[in-house]
């Protein structure tokens, strides 16, 4: 994957939502599709720059555009 197939998110902002839609890091990331552990890595700024396609799954988990969360407002 080349570096345009990642987007930085804002860690905070996907804590936020989360918590917001009264989620556990572990429904949120069986919604993904993604490791609880890998959820708690991109909250925490662990790692902040996720694939598109992760973004895209945790903000239709979330039921929300990827770009409330993400830094580069795709």
């Amino acid at each position: 994957m080349n570096d345009s197939e990642h987007v930085p998110i804002d860690p905070e902002a996907l804590r936020r939502l989360r918590a917001a839609s009264g989620l556990r890091q572990a429904d949120l990331a069986v919604l993904a599709g993604i490791d609880a552990s890998y959820l708690s890595m991109l909250e925490t700024g662990r790692r902040r720059r996720p694939s598109r396609a992760v973004a895209a799954r945790l903000a239709e988990a979330l039921g929300v555009q990827a770009r409330t969360f993400t830094r580069d407002g795709r």
